[in-house]
């Protein structure tokens, strides 16, 4: 099969994924087949290659009521969002239109029809509402960073409306916002979902914005030379998504589509936890750091590390939380010196609270050296890496408890 078929025009067939026999049922045998992944595009096109499982819709956010066939379903319908909106015509109407570029695009859009007055066409509260849902629900979102186009219509209006995230729309706005045009990138986090996006987006159009001051809540995940951002991970609150400098060429937008589909998406009850946080205090270092290595070598992916991890003006207490939250869980080492350190103390507070209101497994005690353990890891079996000669032994135990094989 060589393109799929996306829903940007009218609708006239049944909504897949959730509706037919065929589809819920399997073949002969009856069993249930997986059910399609629904992306929804504001503001990009996809063209590719139909990807198998996967329904698009590229969509806007106007209301029903202001145009129904151009209007997206609710947002907690769909399990990955992507927005870009880079004009009005964009974010309502899901892609460029006649008057996107245009000074006055708002007049020229109610001059066509005054259902596509602004104040009609979108209910920012109701999207908002349906935003938080879908996030609440595990939805992957994707934010394209955009000019903040504005015009006094009616009242003070501005592009950003398109987010509808007020706490995006201000984080983009206090993190300086540059608009600038190059091609290098540097560096790029080649763990990064989106690392493949960035190079093609490097190789074609180019990138085109940047942050050039994100605040906290905000892990880059790719820079330029100058040190400004071009994308990365926001966690504001219960908001949490990507930030992404938005793509410049129709390759960059059907990647953006595919790197976005390559993030499942999370359990609704449960935060999506990768890989260990060592917590120690730095006269154990030498012991974290060669057991660090022998995690990583063994497949453990993720092994948080304070000074792999943490570079010169970060903040120390936002990228620990950080770490501590994308970690699923929390190994402490334990020795004469780290039971009565600040640093190690506040972050066994954190991770036993964790552990008691989830009511799953978070804190591994890893005993360095003989000590009095803290009351409540009394109870814990813990793994006795005291003994040198023990290593390998304790180390298979550890790799067991982080279901490495």
């Amino acid at each position: 099969m060589r393109t799929g078929r996306h829903r940007d025009r009218a609708r006239r067939q049944p909504r897949r994924g959730f509706g037919s026999e065929s589809e819920r049922g399997g073949r002969a045998g009856g069993r249930r087949e997986r059910r399609m992944k629904r992306v929804l595009t504001v503001g990009v096109t996809y063209t590719g290659d139909k990807i198998e499982g996967v329904e698009i819709d590229n969509l806007g956010l106007c209301q029903p009521d202001a145009d129904r066939e151009r209007a997206a379903f609710p947002l907690y319908e769909y399990d990955t969002i992507i927005i870009n909106p880079e004009s009005y015509t964009h974010f309502l109407f899901g892609k460029a239109g006649e008057f996107s570029n245009e000074l006055n695009e708002l007049g020229k859009l109610k001059g066509q029809n005054d259902r596509y007055d602004l104040d009609s066409a979108f209910d920012g509260e109701d999207r908002r509402k349906e935003m938080e849902a879908a996030i609440a629900d595990g939805a992957t979102v994707v934010w394209c960073l955009s000019e903040p186009k504005r015009a006094n219509f009616f009242g003070y209006r501005e592009t950003h409306l398109g987010y509808v995230t007020p706490k995006v729309a201000s984080f983009v706005k206090r993190s300086e916002l540059l608009v600038k045009k190059g091609r290098r990138m540097e560096p790029v986090d080649p763990d990064s979902p989106f690392a493949r996006y960035f190079e093609v987006l490097s190789r074609t159009g180019g990138w085109t914005l940047c942050l050039s001051n994100p605040g906290e809540g905000y892990a880059s995940i790719a820079g330029t030379p100058e040190g400004y951002s071009l994308g990365g991970q926001v966690t504001l609150g219960a908001t949490t998504g990507w930030l992404l400098s938005p793509p410049t060429s129709q390759e960059a937008q059907n990647q953006l589509v595919r790197d976005s589909l390559a993030l499942e998406k999370a359990h609704p009850a449960h935060e999506k936890y990768h890989g260990i946080f060592l917590s120690h205090t730095g006269v154990d270092k030498p012991f974290v750091r060669q057991l660090r290595k022998d995690l990583l070598a063994h497949g453990v992916e993720h092994v948080w590390l304070d000074e792999a991890e943490i570079d010169i003006g970060d903040s120390l207490i936002a990228k620990m939380e950080e770490g501590m939250k994308l970690s699923r869980y929390i190994a402490v080492v334990l020795s004469k010196k780290s039971i009565g350190a600040p640093w190690v103390k506040k972050e066994l507070d954190v991770a036993m609270n964790r552990e008691i209101a989830s009511g799953e497994v978070v804190v591994l005690p890893l005993l360095y050296e003989d000590c009095e353990l803290p009351e409540f890891l009394k109870g814990k079996l813990y793994a006795d890496f005291s003994k040198p000669e023990e290593y390998e032994t304790v180390l298979g135990k550890l790799l067991r408890r982080l279901r490495i094989s």
